[in-house]
This record gives C-alpha cells, structure tokens and sequence, in this order.
C-alpha cells in the first residue's frame, strides 16, 4: 500500500521544524549564557541574573513552538518557598519550568552540566547547585547548599527521579533529595510536566510543537518530619504527582498522529 501524501508531509514537517527548534534553542542558550557570565563581571547579583535566565526560557519555550500552561497555580502562596518536585521525561522540562516558576528558585543539577563550557559558568554564576550523584560525600555536600539557598529566601527544583523517563511514565523517586525538603521544613509540591515526553523524547532529536501543560499539586507539610521519614515523604510525592498526571491526561488527552498538538 502506498504511503499517504499527508503523512510523507506531516515527517518533512516535524523534520524542518525541528532544525528551527534546535538551532535557536541552542544558539539562545549560548547567547544568553554568555550575557549571564558578562553581567556576573560586573557585579549584577544571582536574582538580576535569574531574571535573565527567565528571560532566556520564555524566549526559548514560544520560539520553538512549545509553549507552558499552568494549572493549580493556586496552590503556590504568594511569597512562600518550596521544594519544587517534578517528573522528567524531556530537554523541554528544564526552560518550561524556568519560564513559569517563580523567579527566586535554584536548580539543583547534575554536576556534569556544569562542566560544559560557557554553559557550565553561567548556571555557577546564577547560583545553580551541581549534585555529584556518584559521591555520597559530595552529594550531602550539596543538599546542604540548597538547605542554605531555602533558608536565605529561595525555592529549590528537584528531580527526585535522578533521570529522565524512556516512556513518558513517572519512574520511582530517588529519596535522597527528600532529606532537603525534611531538614528545611518546607512544604514540599509536586509537580507534573505533561506532554513534554511528546514535544523531545529523551534521545531525540525532533521536536514536535505544541502546548506544555504544568500541573502544581496541593503543598505536602515537612513539619516534624526526621530523616528517617524521607523514604515515605518521597513516595507520597511520587503517588501525588502520578494522581496529576491522571488528571492532565484526562483533561488533556493526546490526538492520535497529530503532529501540532493543539490545546
């Protein structure tokens, strides 16, 4: 049977889009990392710097046709800190999240992207805070970091996956990053990205355009937790953000072949 016009047009389409998408996501990136690491010279502080990060991230997000709505926005009090926890499943995850969440958060990050040149300085200057997962040593070193980033008035965005997902379902969570959210005392949100696994699978190199849906969950309370509680704080989280993720499907199923996901 013949192949179908359409579909023949559909793949030349997702394909030149995507050289758009990655081309100017990349040469965004280097740019505005560049510009990160000339304000951080001239003595401009980590949260001008943050807004230069968001800046970078709303470009990036509606450039390349993939842009973020947000729902449960309600459940962030206005001038609250968090322990942000979030699925992973795509490249897209990190500018969509940058672009929505509020401009006083830090990363935490594995330590190998901070060793990419340009990249890797201005991620440093902007107070971003690498974790070397293979160091348990180092590892603690870094919570620790992030405990005095929330303590001095910053959110912090967490992984607790520790990778990205190969099949877009939410993998189990890593406790580790739990000790953080225990020992700060802040509540702790889970987070579900939806449609980001459609928009760049992991090992992907095409992206397919169309809206990314964040979903915020209800704030979960630390208060009286002990470490030793961490390994049930994390799966609480982890079955919170799958109950998100039920729900964004729900309301947000994916058509069948399209390759502009509308809505």
């Amino acid at each position: 049977m013949a192949a179908s016009p359409w579909l023949d047009w559909r793949k030349a389409a997702r394909f030149l889009w995507s050289i758009w998408a990655l081309g100017l996501g990349v040469g965004l990136l280097l740019f505005f990392s560049a510009l990160v690491l000339a304000f951080s010279i001239l003595g401009l502080g980590e949260n001008f710097l943050a807004h230069v990060g968001r800046l970078w991230a709303r470009l990036t997000v509606w450039l390349c046709g993939v842009p973020p709505k947000v729902h449960g926005q309600q459940n962030l009090a206005p001038g609250e800190h968090y322990v942000f926890a979030c699925n992973h499943s795509s490249s897209v995850d990190i500018p969509v999240l940058q672009a929505i969440l509020p401009t006083n958060f830090r990363w935490i990050a594995k330590v190998e992207l901070f060793r990419f040149p340009i990249f890797g300085p201005a991620m440093r200057a902007v107070g971003y805070i690498p974790i070397n997962r293979s160091s348990s040593r180092e590892a603690i070193r870094s919570l620790q970091e992030a405990a005095a980033r929330i303590a001095g008035g910053a959110s912090v965005v967490i992984f607790p996956e520790g990778t990205r997902t190969s099949d877009g379902e939410v993998l189990p969570f890593k406790s580790g990053a739990f000790t953080l959210a225990i020992k700060s005392g802040r509540p702790v949100i889970p987070v579900f990205i939806h449609r980001s696994f459609e928009a760049m699978p992991p090992k992907s190199y095409i992206v397919s355009p169309g809206p990314v849906h964040v979903y915020f969950g209800a704030p979960l309370a630390t208060d009286g937790l002990k470490t030793g509680d961490r390994d049930e704080l994390a799966e609480k989280v982890r079955q919170a953000v799958i109950e998100l993720q039920a729900q964004a499907r729900a309301e947000h199923p994916l058509p069948a072949g399209a390759w502009f996901v509308a809505g």
